[in-house]
């Protein structure tokens, strides 16, 4: 799965960036269980198209319907800089499969030491 465009973007009343990316395949429900690896994921099944939304805290937000092309994007607007790679993190090692998973972790753990850095936290105090 591709970033084939971003098809719009806004900043909204709390400071964080939405965009809007057109991908080059469907969500699937694969890449679902995949987001569940990083954070917290939520189905509506029960609409007529399955609505999802997936929290990673700090990160970033996701928001789509599962069969879709499209899909909404919010960066957290305190760390906008430091997670502005990480939907893209996200599709290229949902394509590694299983190792994917471990090397986003490790690339997560570092995201988070430069936040709790930012925050004037140390890593024994962080969350």
């Amino acid at each position: 799965m591709r970033i084939l465009r971003s098809v719009q973007t806004k900043t909204c009343v709390d400071g964080s960036l939405m965009k809007e990316y057109v991908l080059d395949e469907p969500l699937t429900e694969g890449f679902l269980e995949f987001l569940g690896n990083f954070g917290t994921v939520r189905s509506l099944e029960q609409l007529k198209k399955p609505y999802f939304s997936f929290e990673k805290e700090r990160f970033i937000s996701i928001r789509g319907f599962t069969g879709d092309n499209t899909v909404e994007v919010r960066y957290i607007k305190e760390f906008q800089d430091l997670v502005a790679d990480y939907f893209h993190l996200l599709l290229f090692y949902y394509r590694q499969g299983g190792p994917g998973i471990a090397q986003l972790k490790g690339i997560e753990e570092s995201m988070s030491a430069k936040m709790n850095v930012r925050l004037g936290r140390s890593k024994e105090n962080s969350p």
